[in-house]
């Protein structure tokens, strides 16, 4: 199936073996699922894909070089050498996608962003600590951006 967006470049052997590599690195544990079990490669990839695009190419290269993994920790840690950038790439896809998807989030406890009510009239703590009595006497200093 062909998906729109930059994550139609991910064919399903890729998914699988960003499934397996997620598995390793996100096992069942504590009461928490595996990462595959939350559609890692699937909907959560494609989410985190369209939210970051630049992602891909090092998830591609990643993947490329990732063949039958039999110890996806000692793996990642030789990438995070050979291809820092394709490392942070998976790496952060697979956070990403884990910690976005529902599940997860209700597991930990949190809800997500939400709104919270502010007094305005009372200053926030490090205002009242002192901690920026230097920037105010200091007095504003700031650079003219070109027009």
């Amino acid at each position: 199936m062909t998906r729109p967006g930059p994550s139609h470049e991910l064919d399903g052997e890729l998914r699988d073996r960003l499934a397996r590599l997620a598995d390793g690195l996100i096992p069942e544990a504590g009461g928490m699922p595996a990462a595959s079990s939350v559609d890692i490669a699937g909907t959560q990839l494609d989410s985190v894909i369209a939210s970051r695009p630049d992602l891909v190419p090092g998830i591609l290269r990643a993947l490329g070089v990732a063949g039958d993994v039999l110890d996806p920790i000692r793996w990642s840690e030789a990438l995070r050498v050979d291809d820092p950038s394709a490392y942070d790439a998976l790496v952060t896809t697979i956070v990403a996608g884990y910690y976005m998807h529902p599940e997860i989030r209700r597991l930990l406890g949190y809800p997500g962003q939400v709104p919270q009510e502010i007094n305005v009239g009372r200053l926030p703590d490090y205002a009242e600590e002192g901690l920026l009595e230097r920037v105010y006497e200091r007095g504003p200093i700031y650079r003219p951006t070109p027009e």
